[in-house]
């Protein structure tokens, strides 16, 4: 009788727990927010703290960052500035208007805008299948967004922050589309380490201008403690962990899995304002999952 290998038994847990781990950090985010922080600090907060740990890969991989060119170099540091930096940014300042549930299931509609962006880089006609995909997941946003506007009654807030997430996932799906040839040439291990490490230069140099009072970050304990959080737990330990899973079951086993971490996110916001889901947000969510898993295994 054939037995599974322990390694091989751990590594869809392990997936799930990565992107657990990096959906969470909407709600920590949320706290950080109700402490009085901006967008722009809990941004540098949460870099400043995961700096460290992509610095020591870097020096572990210095032999591969050598062999990087110059133009390779400026490169990343345009990728660094729209995924890490401005990605970030306007994900977490559209987090003011809305609800981390609905964050996450605007962000469920990332495949579907990666690949109908890859389709029209490539000027090729989108399947049938694809778009179908789309429509489901698009269907159950608009149901979300429709029960959030009748749960809150803030049409306009909530409007202006799915607008600004889904901003954020269009840039997010941009930087996918333009990264991937790149992170093929220098490989996936030191280009994250890298560009996370540019990434906080923009960030420093984005909060020395608009805010610049970097004590202020660590003035209380408690704050803190959520930077270390979303800083190590939301940051550091899901972009390796994800990445190793990736490397080691077919993309579409990835997507049905990682599935699970933005769901178990939901479940747990909403259990941490002590409410329920509602009928029509259950039936958006189902939507939004299902289509984006069908857009995930499009080519």
């Amino acid at each position: 009788m054939k037995t599974t290998p322990p390694t091989s038994a751990l590594i869809p847990a392990i997936v799930i727990l990565g992107a657990f781990l990096f959906s969470s950090k909407g709600i920590v985010i949320k706290l950080m927010y109700a402490e009085g922080l901006s967008p722009a600090s809990v941004l540098m907060l949460r870099m400043i703290i995961a700096l460290p740990f992509y610095l020591v890969i870097a020096i572990i991989l210095r032999k591969k960052l050598g062999a990087i060119s110059s133009r390779d170099w400026c490169s990343i540091a345009g990728l660094a500035l729209l995924g890490y930096f401005l990605c970030s940014l306007v994900n977490m300042i559209g987090l003011q208007f809305i609800s981390v549930g609905l964050e996450r299931v605007i962000l469920f509609c990332y495949p579907s805008v990666v690949l109908l962006g890859s389709a029209m880089v490539q000027r090729k006609r989108p399947a049938k299948a694809l778009l179908a995909a789309c429509l489901l997941s698009w269907i159950g946003l608009y149901l979300v967004i429709q029960d959030e506007i009748h749960l809150h009654h803030q049409a306009s807030r909530i409007l202006l922050g799915s607008g600004l997430v889904f901003f954020s996932a269009v840039l997010y799906a941009c930087y996918i589309l333009i990264s991937k040839p790149l992170i093929m040439r220098v490989g996936s291990e030191a280009y994250t380490s890298v560009v996370m490490c540019i990434s906080c230069v923009w960030v420093l140099g984005y909060f020395a201008t608009t805010e610049g009072d970097i004590g202020a970050l660590t003035a209380s304990a408690k704050v803190l403690s959520y930077g270390v959080i979303i800083g190590v737990f939301g940051t550091v330990l899901p972009t390796y962990i994800l990445s190793f899973g990736l490397s080691k079951i077919p993309a579409t086993s990835y997507a049905v899995l990682s599935s699970a971490g933005p769901v178990a996110t939901i479940i747990l916001s909403l259990a941490m304002a002590g409410q329920f889901p509602s009928g029509l947000q259950c039936a958006g969510v189902a939507l939004s999952v299902t289509g984006s898993l069908l857009a995930s295994q499009q080519r």
